[in-house]
């Protein structure tokens, strides 16, 4: 499954504890952005110490050349007609530098928080499928008049209208079936996640490499001819150590989990600088995934590793 596209790097940050002022969030930013990172993503929790993504990225749009992106939002938190003007003003605000990260939720306790149903998985796909194809409709006509399962609208428009034609990128994130096939016909950039994240602790067979192949062979067959546009984009949480050993150990104690699945998961780089450095290109040569969201305490660390590979 190999490709062409250069490799890119985003990371992902969001945490009022670890940035408590809104100085010290821009400068986080920039460090960042010196480092070669491409671009800062934001999550979208409603519990947590978390920042609220959109102004957080109007902020980094303003002060960064940095690209931005959701990922990913929680498709049932908002009216798609809101979070498709949300998106236009965040891709004028940044010249055309943002990317609309969707997904269909998976944390049961934002919904309880917001006092909205967690309904089954296959219910959140099917919403986020009607939201994602209204969007797009949002995007691209002057006004849209709509009776679906789940949104109505009646002479809906959408402002501003985007830069970056003929809508921001799409990125929709998942591992199960359902949301796979939703992404191959309608995404830009799938990120993929293991199969049941969040709604179980993860098997190694579903973070393995072998996990995440079957993951984009379904991906491709449900693309058909879409597939050659797609860019492929996944989650790495990284650790740098010296001991990689004893640092899975500890990843495994404090998740009371198999040794085996942090030491064979294609979504962790562990090891030194280089051994991460290895476990990227192997991920590319290997599953042709370009787009890699860094995580973890260490991601400033990875300069090295971002500057060396980026672009390639």
């Amino acid at each position: 499954m190999l490709t062409r596209r250069p490799v890119r790097f985003a990371t992902q940050f969001g945490s009022i504890q670890s940035d408590p002022a809104g100085a010290e969030w821009i400068e986080r930013a920039k460090r960042i952005e010196a480092l070669g990172y491409g671009t800062i993503a934001m999550p979208d929790h409603v519990v947590g110490q978390v920042w609220a993504p959109h102004p957080a990225l109007a902020a980094i749009a303003a002060t960064t050349s940095l690209r931005i992106g959701t990922l990913v939002l929680d498709n049932d938190f908002r009216n798609p007609l809101i979070t498709a003007r949300e998106a236009a003003t965040l891709d004028v605000l940044s010249n055309g530098r943002f990317e609309l990260g969707l997904g269909a939720g998976w944390h049961r306790r934002d919904y309880e928080s917001l006092g909205i149903p967690f309904d089954r998985g296959r219910v959140r796909v099917a919403r986020l499928a009607e939201s994602v194809r209204l969007m797009k409709r949002l995007f691209t006509e002057e006004e849209v008049t709509f009776q679906g399962t789940y949104y109505r609208m009646e002479a809906a428009t959408c402002a501003p209208k985007t830069v970056q034609q003929p809508h921001p990128p799409i990125l929709i994130a998942g591992g199960g079936p359902r949301i796979l096939q939703l992404a191959a016909q309608e995404a830009d950039i799938v990120a993929i996640v293991p199969y049941g994240a969040g709604a179980h602790p993860p098997t190694v067979g579903e973070v393995s490499f072998g996990g995440a192949q079957a993951q984009l062979e379904a991906l491709r067959d449900a693309a058909g001819e879409r597939f050659a546009g797609i860019e492929l984009s996944m989650f790495l949480d990284c650790l740098v150590t010296d001991d990689r050993e004893r640092a899975i150990a500890g990843l495994a104690k404090r998740s009371n989990t198999d040794p085996e699945v942090p030491r064979t998961s294609v979504y962790r780089g562990i090891g030194t600088l280089d051994q991460i450095r290895e476990h990227i290109e192997k991920v590319r040569a290997e599953l042709g995934i370009t787009y890699f969201c860094l995580r973890g305490p260490d991601v400033e660390k990875l300069g090295p590793v971002v500057q060396a590979l980026a672009g390639q």
